[in-house]
């Protein structure tokens, strides 16, 4: 009896189905295939991903935190209660024309950097900081990043992929790890 496929035939079905977007390396920003019927963001801290079906809303936004702190930040919230949050701080001396401000703010950072790198805790620059129980936020998952061109970044990919595409689109999974 003859086999029904060749090896040929089988290899070829198989590479026709191979991803559009390739697997980026674990240093590399960009867009991935992601599993179809999930938006996915990857970041340096962890992962977000949600159902498409079962996302309800998203939004960017910008505001003061007692004036002296403006949070960039595009939250994510699904049907099933919970929530992501990326956002971006910065403070409003690192955004003023008071260049001595900035100076101040630069050198404080690099000194909470270096204590953080020694301690093993991370980059001081994307971890998420709570002060209980002022900023518990259940079923919320937070995820604070280095610039706000990653914020944006987050909110475009978000608007595509969910609200122009419906999920019928390439590349719903977004990597930046080093934004």
């Amino acid at each position: 009896m003859k086999p029904l496929f060749s090896a040929a035939l089988l290899l070829s079905g198989i590479f026709a189905f191979t991803p559009a977007f390739s697997q980026t390396s674990t240093d590399t920003d960009g867009l991935e295939q992601g599993n179809v019927g999930f938006w996915e963001v990857v970041t340096s801290n962890g992962r977000f991903i949600a159902r498409l079906d079962k996302i309800a809303s998203a939004s960017q936004h910008e505001y003061f935190i007692d004036g002296a702190v403006k949070v960039y930040e595009v939250t994510v919230e699904t049907d099933g209660g919970q929530t992501g949050r990326f956002y971006y701080l910065e403070s409003v001396a690192e955004s003023s024309s008071i260049t001595t401000g900035s100076a101040t703010i630069n050198r404080l950072r690099d000194v909470a950097n270096k204590v953080s790198d020694k301690a093993g805790t991370g980059d001081i620059d994307t971890m998420v900081t709570k002060h209980y129980p002022d900023t518990t936020h259940a079923k919320t998952s937070e995820y604070r990043l280095k610039s706000k061109e990653a914020i944006d970044r987050i909110y475009e990919h978000i608007r595509r992929v969910w609200a122009e595409e419906k999920g019928r689109g390439d590349g719903n999974r977004l990597v930046i790890r080093n934004g």
